[in-house]
């Protein structure tokens, strides 16, 4: 075999962000003979190391080449025509504790992508993945009391600002923020539990901690003041909407698996009479499903839990389960100035994020909002609808199908970036 022929893998990319689709190929293969395409990543948790890997069975076609756009593989961790695939299919093989490796946040995903051909590794290639862009810098932020991390352009270009809040894991979300960022916004990510001085849990989260961030961004001179947007994931999506619907800065809001029906902050399920409000405004809750604590359903999530079970749709839908709470709970989106867009998996294991959301979307019909909303449900998709090509769980906590949730976390990542440009172009006719 010469030089010429000799098989080998082709990346138009070996360094791109996280959210950018690359092409794979493999070419100088034998016509009509099976290949195996194999990644792997080593990654680094606070808590463990862990190994990751996917693999696929293709057949070479007429020229000799395989193309991960172009062809299904006959086999392996996926089956469909899908250039990512081996991406959002990746599986954890093996586990073991962290004992003293340093753990990054944003920390370069680091790929080994080898090609196989009877039981040998003819070629192997290195791709490394990114958070954010090189032209974006990360700056912590300790200040008037806020605990964010912002996403800045390093042109110093006015452009316009976003604020990210994530949802019941706590701390500050920067994966979502960072890939934001470098799609040509300016973001402040907050933290606004579970970290620092902030509240140890999602439990009366005061509203004016947003209004902090609000003002503290609209101070920047890189930021065009005239239009904020924000974005929230799962609980998040909570306070993304009392947000706008309390501060008319606020011009667009995307609810990424949340929902429009405003729920008690989490609290571990106990015999208690009452749950707390997740969030407060001028020291008052604001209204919520629901303050009497449903005891039987607590203790029967309590024991599903520590059985490893999951137990958060069934809690949820007795939360509302009442109708006059329900309807009280319901966040009123149309006392905004904001254009909305809600995204949803049908299949979330979570909440049924879909159907709350769209009590959001009758309102805002019937009383007429003057500005764009619009609501997005993904067959087959779960609670991990976001953004693209990162493996997908679509277990028993998330609900969904691998397939599924990865092209609708495609579809609604793209419509996010241009949901978020059109409302800011619109501000500025």
């Amino acid at each position: 075999m010469s030089i010429l022929n000799k098989p080998k893998i082709v990346v138009d990319s070996y360094v791109s962000l996280i959210d950018c689709p690359i092409k794979i190929e493999a070419h100088g293969l034998q016509p009509d003979q099976e290949y195996i395409l194999r990644l792997n990543r080593r990654s680094i948790t606070q808590k463990a190391i862990k190994y990751w890997e996917s693999k696929t069975v293709f057949c070479a076609d007429n020229n000799g080449m395989i193309s991960l756009n172009e062809q299904a593989p006959l086999s392996g961790s996926y089956t469909v025509k899908d250039g990512m695939g081996l991406f959002w299919s990746l599986e954890v093989v093996k586990t073991h504790e962290n004992i003293n490796e340093p753990y990054h946040m944003l920390a370069p995903h680091k790929f080994s992508i080898s090609l196989e051909h009877e039981g040998k590794i003819v070629d192997e290639k290195q791709i490394t993945r990114l958070w954010y862009s090189s032209n974006v810098d990360r700056i912590p932020v300790r200040e008037e009391g806020l605990v964010a991390t912002y996403f800045q352009h390093k042109s110093g270009k006015k452009l316009p600002g976003i604020i990210v809040v994530g949802g019941s894991e706590g701390g500050i979300f920067e994966f979502l923020a960072g890939l934001l960022a470098s799609n040509g916004f300016n973001v402040l990510v907050l933290g606004y539990f579970g970290i620092d001085h902030l509240p140890e849990r999602l439990v009366n989260i005061p509203l004016e901690y947003v209004q902090k961030a609000i003002y503290w961004l609209k101070d920047r001179k890189e930021i065009d003041d005239r239009w904020l947007g924000i974005h929230g994931t799962s609980r998040g999506g909570e306070l993304a909407l009392w947000s706008a619907c309390l501060y008319p800065d606020i011009k667009a809001v995307v609810s990424l698996n949340g929902s429009a029906v405003s729920f008690s902050g989490i609290v571990p399920w106990s015999d208690d009479a009452n749950l707390p409000p997740a969030w407060t405004y001028n020291n008052n809750p604001l209204p919520y499903a629901s303050q009497r604590n449903p005891i039987e359903m607590a203790l029967k999530c309590k024991q599903m839990w520590e059985s490893n079970q999951n137990p958060l749709s069934i809690w949820y839908q007795t939360l509302i389960s009442d109708q006059n709470i329900l309807e009280e709970a319901i966040i009123p989106v149309e006392k905004s100035n904001s254009s909305f867009l809600f995204i949803s998996g049908e299949d979330d294991a979570n909440f049924d994020s879909a159907s709350l959301n769209q009590k959001a979307m009758k309102r805002l019909k019937t009383r007429k909002h003057p500005y764009s909303y619009e609501q997005l449900v993904y067959s087959g998709a779960g609670h991990e609808v976001g953004f693209p090509y990162i493996p997908i769980l679509a277990n028993a906590w998330t609900g969904g199908t691998k397939q599924q949730t990865a092209h609708a976390s495609q579809k609604a990542w793209k419509k996010t970036i241009e949901f978020f440009k059109e409302s800011y172009n619109r501000s500025e006719v």
